[in-house]
């Protein structure tokens, strides 16, 4: 007979097994030089793009919304955070306090957490980073990513970005299914 959570009346909450586990920290890895590219050079950081370029700068010519804006000039980059969160979902997809909040969530502590709160965000970036990253990768390997177009960045920025956006969006989409089949209702 499974583990029940008295709580709640269901089954007891469980980590992913030691397989998944691994895919969500090679997602994790494979994120990190990204992260650490765009942090590098929203702290001023020139290394891989022209000196000139400044990124606020270029988002507000862009159009961009100006909390973009905003968090550029302040040193912050918005897919270096979007990153940092979807590290942070592949650790809730596999591990328990991603089915419980954990005790440190004030009013919802001990609470089952809604599947949909972890499937929604996982599924969505797993099918759309996924096949960016794919196809990226895909241009790359081709020989189809000519220097002459590439706005002054070093050819490494695109490798880097789309093996990031491949890894994390396969990791997504794994863990996210794991996730699903873990917390599906128990008839």
């Amino acid at each position: 007979m499974p583990a029940t959570d008295a709580h709640q009346g269901g089954p007891a909450p469980g980590g992913a097994g030691s397989t998944v586990t691994w895919v969500a920290v090679a997602g994790a890895v494979g994120a990190l030089p990204y992260v650490a590219m765009k942090l590098y050079w929203s702290w001023g950081g020139t290394a891989g793009k022209p000196r000139r370029l400044n990124l606020a700068d270029e988002f507000a010519r862009n159009g961009a919304p100006w909390p973009l804006v905003w968090l550029e000039r302040h040193g912050i980059d918005f897919t270096a955070v979007g990153i940092v969160l979807g590290i942070t979902l592949l650790g809730a997809l596999v591990r328990p306090w991603g089915q419980v909040f954990p005790r440190w969530v004030p009013a919802l502590r001990g609470r089952r957490v809604p599947r949909w709160l972890l499937l929604a965000p996982g599924w969505a970036a797993a099918v759309t980073l996924t096949p960016y990253g794919s196809l990226g990768l895909a241009v790359i390997v081709t020989g189809g990513l000519p220097t002459a177009n590439l706005a002054g960045m070093s050819p490494t920025v695109f490798v880097i970005g789309f093996l990031n956006f491949f890894a994390i969006g396969v990791s997504l989409g794994i863990c996210s299914l794991s996730y699903q089949r873990r917390t599906r209702a128990v008839l």
